[in-house]
């Protein structure tokens, strides 16, 4: 024998399933984001892996690129200086950038393998610095050598483990040579825009010579004391018409007769040092590989994966 339902049982009821409904409606949806979730993070990883190949494969070309440069010379209108844009590689597209580091100054040389301070060097980069309007050359300087030797002596306007350790955040002075240049601004004196302002100048992993075909106006000026800005800048418009292929050739300019007895035994025409920076997009996956070489031997001297 049935019963009839009350109306409010049966109210009860359809209320129970409308909840049965919804819930089983919740659990569908959240199931089916989490499973797009994972399918986007899966392509993403997917993507990025494709992306790091690619750009594994530019750093590669780069370093055949420098290999198959054999003039005497290395100038900003030879091949390896023409960057690469966007060029399309399967279903990516990579770019590449080469950037000679010989006609830059290398910082690390202001402090002797034997640890001691080379006074030319700090002449120079103390130069380097007035000329890109630093607020104390000569102090930053000083801090610089602090970083870099392995002694504990601080210079007159230094800093060594003392005034490093005495920060609101503090941490250790490094004692050694620059890895990199945003070491930089670790250092006493030095801020990012400063730093900023500097990279495109100096250098971690140069020589003791200065490639006067690649070389920035404010470099070539921090050569010597004696070199001014229209002898800097002479230089420069020649080289722009033709590279030079040998120091000598400087004293064919006006003004160098005199001034090539200085500076002829700090310069180069040719580099051996070179940072190429590779980055590729597949989809939406990307990465960036910066490289540091020696061109002689083809050796690779830092490497870092962005």
């Amino acid at each position: 024998m049935e019963f009839p339902l009350r109306n409010n049982e049966r109210g009860m009821v359809l209320l129970i399933v409308l909840l049965v409904v919804a819930l089983l409606v919740t659990i569908l949806v959240e199931f089916s984001f989490s499973t797009l979730v994972d399918l986007r993070l899966a392509e993403t990883y997917r993507d990025s892996t494709r992306a790091t190949y690619l750009a594994k494969g530019g750093i590669r070309v780069g370093r055949i690129i420098l290999q198959e440069d054999g003039n005497g010379y290395d100038s900003l209108n030879e091949t390896w200086a023409q960057n690469l844009e966007n060029y399309p590689v399967a279903e990516g597209v990579v770019s590449i950038r080469i950037d000679d580091q010989g006609g830059r100054l290398d910082l690390n040389r202001v402090v002797t393998p034997q640890g001691n301070i080379d006074p030319l060097f700090k002449d120079r980069i103390i130069r380097l610095l007035e000329l890109l309007d630093a607020s104390d050359p000569a102090s930053q300087t000083d801090a610089l050598i602090d970083w870099i030797d392995p002694d504990d002596d601080a210079q007159p306007a230094g800093g060594e483990n003392f005034y490093y350790r005495s920060l609101q955040q503090p941490y250790n002075c490094k004692n050694a040579p620059l890895d990199n240049l945003e070491e930089l601004n670790l250092i006493k004196g030095f801020d990012r825009d400063f730093t900023r302002k500097l990279a495109p100048h100096v250098t971690v992993y140069g020589l003791a010579k200065t490639n006067i075909n690649t070389a920035s106006l404010e470099v070539l000026q921090s050569v010597a004391a004696e070199m001014d800005r229209s002898t800097a800048e002479a230089i420069i418009d020649a080289r722009r018409s033709q590279p030079f292929t040998s120091i000598p050739q400087l004293k064919e300019l006006p003004g160098l007769e005199t001034l090539y007895g200085f500076i002829y035994l700090y310069l180069d025409v040719k580099s051996s040092r070179y940072q190429i920076e590779s980055t590729s997009f597949v989809n939406d996956g990307r990465r960036t590989i910066h490289v540091a070489v020696a061109k002689d031997g083809d050796r690779i001297l830092y490497k870092r994966v962005l």
